[in-house]
């Protein structure tokens, strides 16, 4: 009994610490990429654009993994006030650039640094952060409200050609962390979750644009021996 009002007093205050620590909203436009109206909704959280089927890339350049926040967001206003580190930033960019990395080259794709003909630039920002509240983490999903506490992240991304500019995909999401053990104790360990199933997608995009690839090739050796 005493166990199931403590599970009751916690679902009671999240209502009021789902401002401070926040659920998954829709995905926010943050000017950002270089263009938003191919975009297309998926789901609220979701809203994307794809015309990769047709590349035929063989490298990519990274750029480095940025935060853009809106002026005046909630994750602004607490960078502004200390809560949320340059070191936090810095831990954050770090992580998430290193695991686009390690996404790009398991795909069997090459990273460069020069512009030239098959190549594609990848941009990648994060637009928001939400930070993990370790006590709410804990708590089994059916005794909260679902995503309250969890942490999570809003990212933006685009593949451009690298000559061109032109847009091939983009992505504006917002993914939430996940409930203990998952999220790990740690403020941003949400944050990270979110950011690993991002990567998740992104190398399974990858994949698929691999394959495109393989495909064409072969089309163009097959006109190419008439």
């Amino acid at each position: 009994m005493k166990m199931k009002k403590t599970y009751l007093l916690i679902a009671i205050k999240a209502g009021i610490l789902a401002g401070i620590y926040g659920c998954a909203g829709s995905a926010q436009k943050t000017d950002y990429l270089s263009d938003y109206s191919k975009l297309e909704a998926v789901s609220k959280s979701n809203y994307s654009y794809d015309n990769s089927a047709s590349s035929n890339y063989k490298e990519f350049i990274l750029d480095p993994v940025v935060v853009h926040f809106q002026p005046d967001s909630k994750v602004a206003a607490a960078e502004s006030e200390g809560n949320l580190t340059k070191e936090d930033i810095n831990d954050l960019t770090n992580y998430f650039g290193s695991a686009i990395i390690d996404a790009v080259k398991e795909s069997g794709y090459e990273l460069v640094y020069r512009t030239g003909a098959g190549v594609a630039r990848i941009r990648v920002a994060i637009t928001d952060l939400r930070k993990t509240n370790i006590v709410f983490a804990a708590v089994p999903t059916s005794r909260v409200v679902t995503g309250i506490g969890v942490g999570g992240a809003g990212i933006e991304s685009e593949i451009l050609d690298s000559v061109s500019g032109k847009q091939i995909t983009a992505c504006v999401e917002t993914k939430d962390g996940s409930r203990i053990p998952f999220t790990g104790l740690s403020d941003w360990g949400g944050a990270k979750y979110a950011m690993d199933k991002w990567v998740s997608q992104f190398r399974k995009q990858l994949e698929e644009m691999k394959s495109n690839n393989i495909t064409n090739d072969n089309k163009i050796s097959k006109l190419q021996t008439y």
